[in-house]
């Protein structure tokens, strides 16, 4: 085999595990499917088949053909429906906050105390991770691996939310604490942003060890 053919069968390998990371397929049968798809690559191209007549022109199809036929499971990251069921509480709680601004209970002074400050938007990070978790909990809870997703989240939520507090902070100030809509987006996406990041990285922590764990049909068939 020629280092064309060889530089041929990389690509489509490289090409097919890309289309299966796209279907999270897990990454103990992925590496199944590169495998047996570069031994059979190399295969035919000692036979003089190159690897374009054996794919054929579409290699994301192929690949997602290749991996519906082995039956291999996808991992349930589940990252949009995860995020559409936490986030709405940040919307809840930005709603609160804002109320308490600009009510008529907010604190007469123009200038508020730093402390003022710092305790309301603890409070919101507290709304923000009750009312998520509570959310997921309930809402989610046939998913794999929730139960260790909602306390990954109960342990990066927070910590997300301490390292966005003082960014929001002073943001806020720089607007001299303004409560107008568009200040209260911008505060919004910035503590969204974070808190998004720390759901994500507590689903992935949580589905670790699940998703290194081959499918018990795959194990089956290879004995």
């Amino acid at each position: 085999m020629n280092e064309s053919q060889q530089w041929s069968i990389d690509q489509t390998v490289r090409s097919a595990e890309r289309q299966w990371r796209r279907q999270h397929v897990r990454p103990a049968d992925l590496a199944r499917l590169s495998r047996d798809l570069r031994d059979d690559l190399t295969a035919a191209a000692d036979e003089g088949v190159a690897a374009a007549d054996l794919v054929g022109p579409d290699v994301r199809g192929f690949a997602r053909r290749l991996a519906d036929e082995a039956g291999v499971e996808r991992v349930p990251y589940a990252y949009d429906r995860l995020l559409l069921t936490a986030l709405p509480g940040l919307a809840f709680a930005y709603a609160l906050l804002y109320g308490y601004i600009a009510g008529p209970t907010a604190p007469p002074s123009d200038e508020p105390s730093l402390a003022a400050v710092i305790a309301t938007y603890a409070v919101l990070a507290a709304l923000v991770l009750a009312t998520s978790l509570v959310t997921v909990w309930f809402r989610l809870r046939h998913l794999p691996a929730m139960p260790h997703t909602v306390l990954a989240m109960a342990l990066l939520l927070p910590l997300a939310g301490a390292l966005a507090t003082p960014v929001t902070v002073a943001f806020a100030a720089t607007v001299n604490y303004s409560n107008a809509l568009p200040v209260l987006a911008i505060e919004c996406a910035l503590m969204g942003a974070a808190l998004a990041g720390a759901i994500v990285l507590a689903r992935r922590w949580a589905l670790r060890g699940w998703a290194s764990i081959p499918a018990p049909h795959l194990s089956a068939t290879q004995a």
